[in-house]
């Protein structure tokens, strides 16, 4: 994973989207996080919260974890966890664990570099938006790293802003339960990965797209949403995850 520094300039102006609480200074809490992609426990814990039902242990026990790990027992509660994924040509991914008090949970951005401003395409809190990626998309980030472990690791730390019906079939079951095998998970591994990929997953769950833009009324990258992108930030986010 590429690295972050505590600099709002990384993350192309992500202090702007809270300019609502000037007394907030994000560049301060922003830290690098790829220090927890080696924490035991960690991806169970991740998945568990952002993709499944907090109550099923699948995915504690295929990476024999404890079932009550929680996210926040892997995060830092006085930094801003960042971990990024390059897409290429100076572009990235930035997933974001956003510890605002009373307003946590995880932003999902699109960094199109060369100055330009930070693009949201998802977030899990409260009140959740997205999905931000299709099944192609997600996948093909992934694709582009440069080794099976950061393979790995960018498809299973973007899933949980995929939605996509078209992933429910054997190719992205077999995908997935790659993944895990590689980042350590034993066992009926093929169990999980079904119901992760599964249309039964928590928040938006999985649905149709069309030339880039998903069916859904929560999503940023659909412009009939409430939350719907400027037409050329959505353009710009189908060009840099297109595969």
């Amino acid at each position: 994973m590429c690295p972050i520094y505590a600099s709002a300039v990384d993350l192309g102006g992500y202090q702007n989207f809270f300019e609502g609480d000037p007394d907030l200074d994000v560049a301060a809490l922003l830290t690098d996080g790829r220090h927890l992609l080696d924490k035991p426990g960690f991806w169970a814990a991740y998945l568990r919260a952002l993709m499944i039902p907090d109550e099923d242990y699948v995915l504690a026990a295929i990476w024999n974890t404890a079932a009550d790990d929680d996210l926040d027992d892997f995060i830092d509660p006085g930094r801003w966890e960042v971990l990024r994924v390059g897409l290429g040509g100076g572009a990235e991914i930035a997933v974001v664990f956003r510890n605002l008090d009373e307003d946590d949970g995880v932003d999902y951005l699109v960094l199109p570099g060369g100055g330009a401003e930070a693009i949201p395409i998802a977030a899990i809190d409260g009140h959740q938006t997205g999905p931000g990626l299709s099944w192609p998309e997600l996948a093909g980030v992934a694709a582009r790293q440069e080794d099976p472990v950061r393979r790995a690791q960018a498809l299973l730390l973007l899933a949980p802003a995929f939605g996509d019906a078209a992933a429910d079939n054997p190719e992205a079951i077999a995908l997935v339960s790659g993944a895990m095998r590689v980042l350590g998970a034993t066992g009926d591994v093929e169990a999980a990965a079904s119901m992760l990929v599964s249309d039964e997953v928590d928040f938006w769950g999985h649905v149709e797209w069309d030339a880039g833009v998903p069916d859904s009324d929560l999503a940023p990258r659909n412009p009939g949403s409430y939350f719907a992108l400027v037409e050329a930030e959505r353009l710009q986010v189908i060009q840099l995850l297109t595969p």
